[in-house]
């Protein structure tokens, strides 16, 4: 037997999501859906840690500032507007016409698209496949290659980064201009890849212009559905980016209360210990305006002792020949010296006396000077305790707010059915592969 067939391949948008018919589009027909066959299927992240983590941890080594160092080369791709996470690539053998799902001639062309695939990843050793389906339940049999590009020994970035142009250059497709370009010399490559495979079964390649006029109803009709395939991706990519997002702020937030509440109780139990230290300085000074009482009445009492000297004005003066000399009677005399005596006892004691009173007073003025400083911290550190129980309580109330957003964004993902496919997605477990 020997007949032609026309060959379809392009670079398309690629959705995991209706590659393993986790979508039901319009065109498929999903009683054949068992009959797809599953040639390849691994965990896109796992693929990215397995290829970029070695690079990625030198190429952060290198930075010294945190802000530039990348902390999921997964995510950092998601977020570019340079790069996409993965490519996918579709080949057709035949058209509905000739090679429709169901007929010998498509029986052929799927086990032609199987052998071709098992040469792929050896022929392209800068492209890392992780998900391959062959569809039968569409119009014409046609596979799905999703995979990753990495090139390697590169100067700027990561060592070995995602570049689907650099990784097909060091395949050797280098471009050539806006219209021969790097993409559209490796598919062309692919397509004789897949006519030496198609020979092999007795299938010779007919060549009737650019493969855009000759993918019929399969290009078609993914134009048509594209738009509702993207809205479906779109709402589950938007859903779970907001709740990554409120799973994140709500982490921040429980990680803030609980600084906020351990910073609390650092403040409260200084203030604690502010108030014991004034509680004493407080006793310390009433103890010592006491003994400054006591001392001013002393000094009070040695006072009136030493105007009782000045009694000896008192004491009367009797003038005799012998010139001006002061002549006392006896009771008198004994009375100037016992004065005198005291005069001196006294002048002593008021001296000490005095020293010992400035010497308090100094004191006490310095205490009272401290016990001002300490009602002075123990008022800020009111203030600030102040402070931090409304941003606890500012918080709490967006936290509260956060989680009534996240229970409504689970509704909406329950409400379109997508809460299985949601926690698949979060929570990829690697399903065995399919082979028929």
């Amino acid at each position: 037997m020997h007949i032609k067939r026309t060959i379809s391949g392009r670079i398309d948008k690629g959705s995991i999501g209706h590659n393993n018919q986790e979508f039901i589009a319009p065109n498929v027909d999903k009683n054949r859906t068992h009959e797809n066959i599953i040639l390849v299927r691994e965990d896109i992240q796992k693929i990215y840690h397995e290829l970029f983590d070695n690079a990625l941890e030198k190429y952060n080594a290198k930075q010294k500032r945190k802000d530039r160092r990348i902390k999921n080369y997964y995510e950092h791709i998601n977020r570019s507007k340079q790069e996409k996470p993965f490519y996918e690539v579709l080949f057709q053998i035949g058209n509905t016409e000739d090679t429709h799902c169901g007929t010998r001639e498509a029986i052929l062309a799927t086990k032609v698209l199987s052998d071709f695939v098992k040469g792929f990843q050896e022929r392209n050793p800068h492209i890392r496949v992780f998900n391959a389906v062959i569809h039968l339940d569409e119009e014409t049999p046609h596979i799905h290659i999703d995979f990753v590009p990495f090139a390697t020994e590169q100067e700027r970035g990561l060592s070995t980064r995602n570049s689907l142009s650099k990784a097909l250059e060091q395949q050797g497709f280098v471009s050539e201009g806006k219209n021969v370009t790097c993409t559209k010399k490796w598919i062309e490559h692919e397509k004789e890849q897949l006519a030496a495979v198609m020979k092999s079964y007795g299938i010779e390649w007919e060549k009737l212009g650019t493969h855009e006029q000759h993918l019929d109803v399969l290009d078609y009709k993914k134009k048509m559905r594209a738009q509702e395939v993207r809205v479906l991706e779109n709402k589950v990519e938007c859903t779970k980016h907001q709740l990554e997002s409120t799973e994140r702020v709500l982490r921040d937030a429980d990680e803030a209360l609980a600084r906020l509440d351990m910073e609390y109780a650092e403040k409260s139990e200084a203030v604690e210990k502010i108030g014991e230290d004034l509680d004493a300085k407080s006793a310390e000074l009433e103890s010592t305006t006491e003994q400054l009482t006591i001392n001013q009445q002393l000094l009070q009492a040695t006072t009136d002792k030493v105007a009782q000297i000045n009694d000896i004005d008192s004491i009367s003066i009797k003038h005799t020949i012998l010139g001006n000399k002061v002549t006392l009677s006896a009771v008198d005399y004994e009375g100037v010296v016992d004065l005198a005596k005291k005069e001196i006892a006294a002048e002593h004691d008021t001296s000490a006396k005095d020293e010992k009173i400035t010497r308090l007073t100094e004191q006490v003025h310095e205490l009272q000077t401290e016990q001002q400083k300490w009602k002075d911290e123990r008022s800020a550190l009111k203030r600030t305790i102040s402070n931090l129980k409304s941003q606890v309580n500012r918080l709490t109330n967006e936290l509260a707010t956060f989680k009534s957003k996240y229970s409504r964004i689970m509704q909406f993902i329950e409400s379109l059915g997508l809460k299985e496919k949601l926690d698949n997605f979060l929570h990829p477990v690697k399903n065995k592969t399919k082979h028929r």
